[in-house]
């Protein structure tokens, strides 16, 4: 059985950020699932010929994506991307009807949290929960980029229960969220169709996200930034944009945090070239100084 973690807020001191007295900021952007939390939102499979459905895990989902309906344990299995009946239904938001009130009408995100949360914390923290606690602890602008399909509003509320629960000492300050699976919002990021794959919607999400801290910050050549995911490829996408970002802002820091694997590695993004630290297990990860950028 792991360790349990020792209450962040008690060793974890609270700096300013690093170009502060420059005027710079430091921005942090997260993925959720896996990521920052573990929750057991399931993702359903169905069978090519019966119809039969069987549920997974997001993480089994990210090991199995590539050979899902090809070889392999779910070679006879599919997605179906219905919003409201497909695989993907528990990470969107569901309608009610008027006269369905008060708790009743908690999205399944809010519900799979507060089952998270009534296990022991090493069971729900993700790979990055440290760094979201020292970003939130130390007034951090945050954004959230993720795959989920949820309002914007749900996935602020559900941040939330966090603070009020007494796992986060205070509410995060939320610089965007971008649920890029969000019929709406995939429009306004370039795909009314809602066809274009998650990892280009992501992208979309994190040059708005940039962008966004330079019209509420203001431009400043000591902003930097960090993003954060566990899946590989959405980090080899999420790389291969910040050296683009990095190009149209060349005197900005940018930088990748690779949670993926049982490890977590940080690589600073140049326009020519990449200067990744080593790889470090998560047990020997508590160490403040990987979280600051």
């Amino acid at each position: 059985m792991a360790p349990k973690q020792l209450p962040l807020a008690q060793w974890l001191p609270y700096k300013e950020d690093r170009n502060a007295g420059k005027g710079g900021r430091s921005f942090y952007f997260f993925d959720l699932d896996d990521n920052i939390l573990h929750m057991d939102t399931r993702i359903v499979l169905f069978h090519k010929k019966s119809g039969r459905e069987i549920e997974i895990s997001s993480a089994e989902l990210a090991r199995s994506t590539k050979s899902i309906g090809k070889e392999g344990l779910y070679a006879d299995y599919c997605l179906d991307l219905n919003d409201t009946t497909g695989s993907y239904r528990n990470f969107r938001d569901r309608s009610y009807p008027p006269w369905i009130l008060g708790k009743r009408r908690r999205q399944s995100i809010e519900i799979d949290l507060e089952r998270a949360i009534a296990k022991p914390e090493w069971d729900w923290h993700g790979p990055c929960w440290n760094h979201f606690f020292y970003a939130v602890l130390n007034g951090r602008p945050v954004s959230i980029i993720t795959a989920r399909g949820h309002r914007a509003a749900t996935i602020k509320r559900t941040l939330n229960i966090l603070h009020r629960r007494g796992y986060l000492p205070r509410r995060p300050n939320l610089l965007s969220i971008y649920p890029v699976s969000n019929p709406e919002l995939r429009s306004e990021l370039g795909d009314p169709d809602l066809k274009g794959p998650i990892a280009l919607l992501k992208k979309e999400a994190l040059l708005r996200s940039v962008e966004r801290a330079f019209e509420k910050y203001g431009y400043n050549p000591h902003h930097r930034f960090g993003v954060s995911d566990d899946d590989p490829h959405n980090i080899e996408e999420i790389t291969a944009s910040l050296v683009e970002i990095k190009k149209k802002y060349p005197h900005n820091a940018f930088f990748v945090i690779d949670s993926s694997g049982g490890t977590i590695q940080k690589t600073e993004i140049f326009e020519d070239h990449l200067l990744p630290s080593e790889k470090i297990k998560l047990v020997d990860a508590l160490n403040y100084r990987l979280f600051d950028f």
